[in-house]
């Protein structure tokens, strides 16, 4: 059962209960994806719900946790997403469980409304952005509606995750369960933390569109109170209106500088209303844009963060001299695992961003790049001490080779390059 919500408006009376008793999604197609298996339901017209399991996942075998998710038709397919790029969320999810990072989780995908999208997740209508330093700076935004924000997550709540979790054998319980959405969805994850707190462990909100609803939504947070979930993640790219929409026309880097103070300020709202950092981790990623790209690139922070196993974090591998340590530990062959680096000993300025380019047994094998990220561990891990990368060993493999780069300068340990063990307890 649930609780009632804590915003009066959310009450919607006889049609929704009975929304709720002859919910009845139809599968219409399935199919293996990352080990897992990707299902598609319809459930509202042509609108799907797309729900992912685990490699290795049966049904019934153990109440599993749920992460639910905005914009389902970006999260899973290159060729369902906008601009042709999605999340890859199975991929990470199925990496992150293969390194003992996170337990198994089933992702739930809801797919958007199309030209009611807004309408879903905003509480009123976006409007086109006029800004001090311009005018309609989202000018195809002007007729967008809104206004459907409670009525959509009164469905989510009492539609979609009561037959989710009969279906799939779903936790019911608060600890399991987890939402979040990107950009209006975002804004959308944010008022579902607001108004069911208790429902869910956690919630996350990438690159939420505080531009928009003339600072309704911001204002929103800041009066909300102190009940949230147990815990909170929001991240802004630094660069979420010109890497989207270019440099061309005067305010542009203004909109950029608007959206990353939007970030700190959210944050803000949220430490003062109890949210520690045990409980709130927020970032602005480095060259970061506003897209799906970018949205699954810090995918794996978000899941260390809200659903990561934090008993078993080895010793570094090399000693104290070197920041590096592995999860798995030591390194299997033939499996997902990640490297991490402490960031208060590395050679480079992390104010760019930095890769770690590596291969195996003297780089005969599987050379590979991989984009370090702000770990997002908890504070009895070291918290924002580390940054993490994800990377794949290949079978057979003895020893992985590795330098670190931001785009320009190299630390290649002294041109002997660094080095781990592989399959070595």
């Amino acid at each position: 059962s649930f609780p009632p919500p804590s915003h009066p408006a959310l009450f919607l009376g006889l049609p929704t209960v009975l929304a709720a008793m002859a919910a009845d999604l139809e599968e219409v197609w399935a199919g293996e994806l990352c080990g897992g298996r990707l299902h598609k339901f319809r459930w509202d017209g042509e609108r799907l719900l797309r729900v992912w399991t685990p490699p290795g996942w049966t049904p019934g075998a153990s109440k599993s946790r749920a992460l639910w998710l905005n914009d389902g038709q970006n999260l899973f397919r290159d060729e369902d997403a906008f601009g042709g790029a999605c999340w890859g969320a199975a991929g990470t999810v199925a990496h992150l469980i293969g390194s003992g990072t996170i337990p198994p989780v089933v992702l739930l995908g809801i797919d958007h409304a199309g030209k009611l999208r807004t309408y879903d997740y905003l509480p009123v209508p976006p409007t086109g952005w006029d800004a001090p330093w311009g005018q309609g700076m989202r000018g195809d935004m002007w007729d967008a509606p809104g206004g459907g924000l409670d009525a959509y997550l009164d469905r989510v709540i009492r539609e979609l995750m009561p037959w989710a979790e009969k279906k799939f054998g779903l936790s019911s319980s608060t600890a399991d369960r987890y939402f979040g959405g990107s950009s209006f969805g975002g804004i959308c994850a944010l008022y579902m933390a607001m108004r069911y707190p208790s429902i869910w462990a956690g919630v996350f909100a990438e690159s939420p569109s505080f531009w928009a609803g003339d600072g309704r939504y911001m204002a929103d947070v800041a009066s909300h109170g102190v009940e949230w979930p147990q815990r909170m993640f929001v991240a802004m790219g630094e660069l979420e209106y010109t890497g989207f929409r270019g440099t061309d026309r005067p305010g542009s880097l203004q909109c950029d500088e608007f959206l990353r103070d939007a970030c700190v300020e959210c944050a803000g709202h949220l430490a003062k209303q109890g949210l520690g950092p045990e409980r709130l981790v927020w970032f602005i990623e480095p060259g970061g844009k506003h897209n799906e790209r970018d949205w699954g690139r810090r995918f794996p922070c978000v899941l260390r963060w809200l659903l990561g196993n934090t008993a078993d974090r080895p010793k570094p591998e090399v000693g104290a001299d070197l920041p590096f340590w592995t999860r798995p530990s030591p390194i299997a062959p033939g499996r997902a695992f990640e490297i991490y680096a402490k960031k208060e000993q590395l050679k480079l300025s992390t104010s760019r961003g930095l890769q770690v380019h590596l291969g195996f047994d003297n780089w005969s094998k599987e050379v590979q790049n991989s984009a370090f990220m702000p770990a997002c561990l908890s504070a009895a891990e070291g918290g924002s001490e580390w940054l993490a990368a994800l990377a794949y060993a290949p079978p057979g493999a003895t020893s992985m080779n590795f330098a670190l780069t931001d785009g320009e300068a190299w630390d290649n340990n002294g041109e002997k390059n660094y080095e781990l063990p592989v399959g070595l307890s």
